[in-house]
């Protein structure tokens, strides 16, 4: 009798024990299926940051002076385009930052080949605009640099409609080059000319006897005080140029008859330089810095518009105070009737936090109806 019970028992156990066996067989293959899942799904967010990182490498490839460490910008505002901004020369992550906004200008090259140049556009929402503002970032910025964004859409919010290019920084040696001091015996006369009551010379003759070029751009005229500018030089101004003229014929098309050229910091100096400033609506320097040769020859600028609107908003502290008393001074000697000058508090380099405080002056200054004064 106990030997049939401990048989039975034993029976009993062994049968337990494979059962288990079973279960556990059934287990692990039940993991081993899975396993293949699991693992895509671990992989799907890697591969995600991996492509990530493709855009940017090939956009940082594409544009040389784009900058990885960057940070997109909240913006406050009802309008979901200004959600953010991107600040270097990353075309790719403009675009993708700014959908509604972004728009490719078709521009003719240096070199005769068309290209395409990416631009934001801020219309207003309710009223229809009749003027439109473009506005030339500062040097090294693009169109989504956080001031230039905040500063166009806060004109849109007041019935302007605006349009912002970036500005690409020159390359190489060519920035030292443009930004050194003249020697004495290339600097103008204009200023000592018009402190005597007369017009200053133009500096045509002198251009077409130094410089290769015997149909030199009017561009260059303005530019040169009768010595050649390197062709690296006369490249990137013609660029610039280019896109300037591009911007505007494109708020032209688009039924804004009167458009106004803001240039911020260095961007002031192309938009001063623009043959085709005398047809536009006004002209404005928001806070800017020129190079010195550009502001040498800068009464020569508007002895042919005299009546062109300019607006000059100075830092009311800094370290070019004295530049911009030799723009004020050198402007009340030519005569340019319309030119007024604004004295600001601002942070410099100027944040995107004070471009509603500039838009709401700069806009002010466009519906002016009367004559501006000088301060």
């Amino acid at each position: 009798m106990d030997k049939s019970l401990l048989l039975n028992a034993g029976l009993r156990s062994v049968g337990c024990s494979f059962r288990l066996q079973a279960i556990l067989l059934s287990f692990t293959g039940l993991l081993v299926m899975s396993a293949p899942s699991l693992t895509q799904a671990q992989d799907e967010p890697a591969a995600a940051v991996q492509t990530g990182d493709d855009v940017a490498a090939a956009d940082e490839v594409a544009e040389p002076n784009s900058n990885p460490d960057d940070k997109a910008a909240q913006l406050a505002g009802d309008r979901p385009q200004r959600a953010s901004v991107v600040t270097g020369q990353g075309t790719m992550a403009l675009q993708q930052q700014w959908p509604q906004s972004a728009l490719w200008l078709e521009v003719d090259g240096a070199d005769g080949t068309p290209t395409s140049v990416l631009s934001l556009v801020f219309t207003p929402l309710k009223n229809a605009a009749t003027i439109g503002v473009v506005v030339l970032a500062d040097e090294g910025h693009n169109a989504g640099e956080g001031f230039v964004t905040a500063f166009a859409g806060s004109l849109a919010d007041r019935g302007l409609a605006a349009l912002t290019l970036g500005l690409r920084a020159p390359t190489g040696g060519l920035k030292q080059v443009m930004e050194r001091e003249l020697p004495l015996s290339e600097v103008s006369p204009a200023v000592s000319t018009a402190d005597e009551g007369q017009q200053p010379q133009p500096v045509a003759a002198g251009v077409a006897e130094t410089s290769s070029n015997p149909d030199p751009d009017p561009m260059l005229i303005d530019v040169m005080a009768g010595t050649e500018l390197s062709e690296a030089e006369v490249q990137y101004r013609q660029e610039v140029a280019a896109q300037l003229r591009a911007a505007v014929g494109y708020l032209k098309r688009e039924g804004y008859p009167k458009v106004v050229i803001v240039g911020v910091g260095r961007g002031a100096n192309f938009a001063t330089a623009l043959p085709e400033l005398a047809g536009s609506a006004g002209l404005v320097w928001l806070l800017p810095k020129f190079y010195p040769r550009d502001l040498d020859v800068l009464a020569e600028r508007f002895t042919e518009t005299p009546r062109l609107r300019v607006l000059d908003v100075q830092a009311a502290r800094g370290n070019r105070s004295q530049s911009a008393m030799q723009r004020t001074t050198v402007m009340n000697q030519v005569g340019v009737a319309q030119y007024q000058r604004q004295r600001v508090m601002v942070q410099e380099p100027v944040q995107a936090q004070q471009g509603d405080a500039l838009a709401s002056r700069l806009a002010a200054w466009i519906k002016a109806d009367n004559k501006p004064a000088m301060d």
